[in-house]
Formats: C-alpha cells, structure tokens, sequence
C-alpha cells in the first residue's frame, strides 16, 4: 500500500532528524584543558558542564536546576608515590565542595524518556484511522497487521535504555575513587559537585598521605 510506505518514510525521517544521540564521555580524554593548579604532589585541570557539551540536554537541564556540577577533571601526580582517589579532596576557592556519587549522578541524568515518543501518538491514531479504512474499502485477509508505528516507537525506546546504559558505564569508568593516580601519568576522571557558585578556582588537594596501597590495587 502506497500510503503505508509513505508512512515509514516519514518516521524514518522523523526517527532521524529527532533522535537523541549523545556524543561518548570517553571523548574527554582528548579535549583541551585550560592551564589550572600545578604545585609539588598535583597538577589539576578541569571543564566544566561536561553533560551539556556532549549534547545530554536533559541531564545538563537536572544538574543545572539541582545546581550539580558534572566536571571532567585531568590530574598529573607530581609526587614520587602512587595516590588513590579517595585521598582527593576538592576546593573551589577556599570552601571545600561536595562530591556525589557516579552511579547517583547516573541514575539522575538519565533520560526517562524519548522527546520524540510524543510524536507517535498522533501518527498512531492516523495509522490505525488508514487500516480502518482500508478494511472497510478492500478485502478483509483476516491477519491482524503489526502497527509500523509502534514498531518504531519500540526501537526509539531501546535506543534510548542503550544510552542510558553507556552514559552510566562511562560515568562509572570515569569514577575517580576507583582509580590510582600513579606518578607522572596523566589520569581522567569525572565528578559531580554540588554547589550554588560558579566553580571559578576548583582545586584539589591530597589527604591522608600515609595513606598506603597494596601491591594488588596496582595490578
């Protein structure tokens, strides 16, 4: 039928145009940070706003109202010692900030749901007003045909779970307690910062320098 194809072509356009995608996380290891702390144990650089940079548009939108500040951060250990990530504290200006939790930040910034799910809706009203009517007009087969609307509507939303799925792995790799800052070697991480000022001299200091390593979180 000539107007079920034309159908298809205009979600597939639809699906096209309107689709959320966002841009890997992982990219931020080959971004350009600005010039930031450098002292004896660290080098500290970061960007702010990572989540509306890499077009999460929604959870830039939740961070913003709930004044979290998702941070991609680039640490160099200038010290002759191996440092864990938990010993970091961070400090904008001279109010040290609060930290929340990668896997909490995920759950937060996902995307509950497809802007575009609106859109099918009323081209699934339409759909189903044309198989009415193409019933009433031709010879009925007796098989129920399978809706080309919500069968679309379907792949959006599993398109949408696999990205929510790859922004909380990313952000769990990236999760900075989980990694050790050994000396020299540059290391990516990314934080979520709770705070109502702009974060205009974010910087990190070690803590707890006793703190010791075991041969076993090395490997």
């Amino acid at each position: 039928m000539l107007i079920r194809k034309l159908l298809i072509i205009l979600l597939v356009v639809v699906c096209c145009s309107c689709a959320v995608k966002h841009r890997t996380l992982t990219r931020v290891q080959d971004w350009s940070y600005p010039v930031g702390q450098m002292d004896d144990q660290l080098s500290f650089s970061y960007v702010d706003n990572i989540l509306e940079k890499t077009n999460n548009k929604q959870g830039a939108r939740w961070a913003k109202r709930k004044n979290i500040h998702v941070v991609s951060i680039r640490l160099i250990n200038n010290s002759k010692h191996p440092i864990h990530g938990t010993q970091l504290s961070f400090f904008n200006g001279d109010e040290q900030v609060e930290l929340v939790h990668n896997e909490w930040l995920a759950k937060k910034v996902r995307q509950r749901f497809s802007p575009l799910m609106v859109l099918f809706f009323p081209i699934a009203l339409i759909e189903q007003a044309i198989y009415e009517r193409a019933a009433d007009n031709e010879y009925d087969d007796g098989v129920e045909h399978e809706s080309i609307t919500m069968s679309f509507a379907e792949q959006v939303d599993d398109f949408r779970i696999k990205e929510n799925s790859t922004l909380k792995d990313e952000l769990m790799n990236f999760q900075l307690a989980n990694q050790i800052l050994m000396p020299g070697k540059p290391v990516y991480g990314i934080i979520g910062v709770r705070s109502k000022s702009e974060l205009k001299t974010l910087r990190a200091v070690c803590r707890n320098s006793n703190f010791e390593i075991l041969s076993n979180q090395l490997q």
